[in-house]
């Protein structure tokens, strides 16, 4: 099993995500896909879901992504 990829055409957003692809769709208007060589269009996961889930994504001061897990600090 390879997991969950990075990026899949709209349609396996969807699906992977677990939303209706007019959904997705929605959020695509947002993020910019990636262009294969072939001329087809994918879409990154991560930013389709940042898109979908705005609250799992903590940010900081300047826009930057939290990258800490909230708990257990790992400089202790």
């Amino acid at each position: 099993d390879l997991g969950r990829p990075i990026a899949a055409p709209l349609e396996r957003c969807a699906e992977l995500l677990g939303v209706d692809l007019a959904t997705v769709r929605e959020l695509a208007a947002n993020v910019e896909p990636y262009l294969r060589a072939d001329g087809t269009s994918i879409w990154s996961l991560m930013q389709l879901e940042r898109q979908l889930r705005p609250e799992a994504y903590g940010r900081r001061r300047g826009g930057y992504l939290d990258r800490r897990r909230s708990g257990r600090s790992t400089y202790s």
